[in-house]
């Protein structure tokens, strides 16, 4: 028998009443059989639930893992009664699911945790959906430079985002790439995601217009940089339209 304690990312099925189940762990992605949960009288449904945390005990064959027991440790349910973290819930799962290597588990662990505690507490849900991508970026090995210029390296006043080339420009560099300026309310957004640490991630509430025009550009950067689609973002920007 093995005991884990994890975040459920995904379930696919798996014959009529089955299914498989991909656990987020604090030190790696586990995934396993749990036989009979889709029957109306399984013991151990609520405990596969999407986004659930929970405690599994596991049995390992030939065949693999499969579920002996689950229980529930938090169902983040205040996070699952609205349209708009039901929306960032979706999204947030399949970035991890894409992004995340079993070997960043660890690191992405801890954001997904905080995450759910910061939805299911009523924070802005837009602003946690943009928060989870950058840490999962730098996670990933996939972060933008928001320190300094990233063609002169300089700390001089910072105009503009330049994604093809991975980070911040200044206005000198910037006039040499004949580019133009990005707003300030999204380099400070920018800042902030690739800075930002778990303790203090709650401390903000980004202005809708540019936090929608930021996801939207990381968007283009994802598709053009790691050759992934996410489509949850689509589903954001409508449900997010104001």
């Amino acid at each position: 028998m093995k005991e884990i304690e994890g975040i459920v990312i995904r379930l696919t099925h798996f014959r009529d009443n089955d299914m498989m189940v991909s656990v987020l762990t604090s030190e790696k992605i586990i995934s396993f059989l749990a036989r009979g949960v889709m029957k109306i009288e399984s013991k151990n449904a609520p405990s596969v639930n999407i986004y659930n945390k929970s405690r599994f005990t596991l049995s390992s064959s030939k065949d693999g893992l499969s579920l002996r027991n689950g229980e529930i440790i938090s169902s983040y349910q205040n996070a699952k009664e609205s349209l708009s973290t039901l929306v960032v819930l979706d999204f947030l799962g399949e970035i991890t699911n894409r992004l995340i290597l079993s070997e960043d588990a660890p690191k992405a662990y801890i954001w997904l945790e905080k995450c759910l505690e910061c939805l299911s507490q009523g924070y802005d849900p837009l602003t946690i959906a943009l928060i989870y991508l950058g840490a999962i970026l730098r996670i990933s090995g996939n972060s933008l430079e928001v320190d300094s210029c990233l063609i002169c390296h300089q700390k001089r006043p910072i105009v503009a985002m330049n994604y093809s080339k991975g980070g911040f420009i200044c206005e000198e560099c910037l006039l040499s790439l004949n580019g133009s300026k990005t707003p300030v309310g999204e380099l400070k957004i920018l800042r902030y995601i690739f800075k930002v640490t778990p303790e203090t991630l709650s401390r903000v509430c980004f202005d809708v217009k540019d936090a929608k025009h930021v996801l939207k550009d990381l968007e283009k950067f994802i598709e053009q940089q790691l050759d992934i689609s996410l489509k949850s973002i689509s589903i954001m920007d409508k449900t997010f339209d104001k």
